[in-house]
């Protein structure tokens, strides 16, 4: 019986406008995302080439990573160029024009498509799923015949959901395998692994949007109604809570920006230079290794106290943002593509202990050949092990909340 009502959803919406204006909207959108977003990713690439260090150098930079084409995140900030200086950790002020002038228009990648436009898309797909059938009288002519009410909502909840994953599944993967094959994109089976559980785990996000849909459509009994609350509680919760949490969190933290810890340590160190002189002006090389020295121990003494606000302000922003399914499957999305919170926290760890090792080079108080930085992004494992399992239980979490609260709520339903 679940199939039968599950078929009879599929079928009565395939020949609807709404199923062919959505569906040719989601291809159009997908294939520009692919577009732009290998346009934007060949341009950093580009930026790569002809501003990556030497070899034996202090000046670090590192490639883009080709699974930004799905979900960019902070990638372009970790494919600047780094100098590692006796005075501290400096980044790369500029970058090429056309990047900063490709930067005024957002990269609509896979992850966007996915977070806003396919949870808006499952929404209107399940909005009428039981105040329809009550207009319409087949809703009671069911319940009369017998027809469990659970078969009932698990069969709309299989079709409307079935409208919404297969066409985007079917786009998806010809899309993986698009980029697969393009220039300067290197497909192993780490890629492979990421763009399936990238899927596996939209598919999840999916299903949540689709029952909070029908949760909607059984709370009331009018199908203009249910739309209205399914645009409020979209909106809701894909725009409001993750942006609040975000502003919460940076009121409640107190953590300084990175520019004024960096002026700080800018402001430390004129500050020693303009004291030396005036204390020792016949400068000797013993003293400017003391001087460096200082630097250096300054310099670790800001950022011993900094790290530690930063981190807990990050967790404290995934913490509210999570509240979403929509803030989870963004950590979980840019983590997956290596262009997200942990990988920018893994890449500036990698960072400080490359500088700390190479601290006598780096200062010229050592001769010879200065360590090449390497740097490996993080694996599906790492992902997983990390943050990435509790985002994916948060998004099934929120799809078993609002199919229970679903099921509890057409238990009561009047389908008269």
């Amino acid at each position: 019986m679940i199939r039968d009502i599950a078929a009879k959803d599929i079928l009565e919406n395939l020949t609807t406008y709404r199923f062919t204006i959505l569906t040719v909207l989601l291809a159009i959108l997908m294939v520009v995302s692919i577009i732009v977003s290998y346009g934007d990713y060949e341009m950093r690439l580009e930026n790569f080439n002809l501003n990556h260090p030497e070899a034996h150098s202090s000046n670090v930079m590192i490639p883009p990573t080709p699974l930004s084409i799905f979900a960019k995140g902070e990638d372009a900030h970790l494919g600047r160029l780094y100098y590692v200086k006796y005075s501290g950790i400096e980044v790369q002020p500029t970058e090429q024009s056309v990047n900063r002038l490709f930067s005024l228009f957002t990269t609509p990648d896979m992850l966007f498509i996915i977070r806003v436009m396919l949870s808006l898309i499952a929404i209107l797909f399940s909005f009428d799923a039981i105040t329809g059938e009550k207009e319409q009288g087949t809703l009671k002519l069911m319940l009369t015949n017998g027809t469990n009410r659970f078969t009932i909502v698990a069969g709309k909840l299989a079709g409307r959901f079935a409208l919404v994953i297969l066409p985007f599944a079917i786009l998806f993967l010809a899309s993986a395998v698009v980029v697969s094959v393009l220039p300067d994109v290197h497909a192993g089976g780490d890629y492979w692994g990421k763009t399936a559980t990238f899927l596996l785990s939209s598919t999840v996000y999916i299903f949540a949007f689709t029952t909070a849909g029908l949760l909607l459509s059984s709370l009331v009994h009018q199908s203009t109604t249910s739309l209205a609350l399914g645009l409020a509680v979209w909106v809701l919760l894909v725009f409001i809570v993750p942006q609040t949490g975000m502003a919460i969190s940076r009121s409640v933290s107190g953590v300084p920006s990175s520019e004024g810890v960096e002026m700080q340590n800018r402001l430390a160190q004129i500050r020693g230079i303009y004291e030396r002189i005036h204390q020792d002006p016949g400068w000797t090389m013993a003293g400017q290794r003391r001087m460096i020295k200082e630097f250096d121990d300054a310099n670790s003494q800001i950022y011993e106290s900094y790290r530690p606000k930063l981190l807990a302000h990050i967790q404290l922003t995934k913490e509210l943002a999570r509240v979403s399914p929509a803030g989870a499957l963004t950590f979980l999305l840019t983590d997956l593509a290596n262009s997200g919170v942990y990988e920018e926290i893994r890449y500036k760890n990698a960072l400080t202990g490359f500088a700390e090792r190479n601290a006598d080079f780096i200062n010229q108080t050592r001769q010879g050949t200065m360590e090449d930085f390497h740097y490996d992004r993080s694996s599906l494992g790492e992902i997983l092990s990390e943050s990435g399992k509790t985002d994916i239980l948060i998004i099934i979490l929120a799809s078993i909340i609002f199919a229970g609260l679903t099921m509890v709520s057409v238990a009561e339903y009047d389908p008269r």
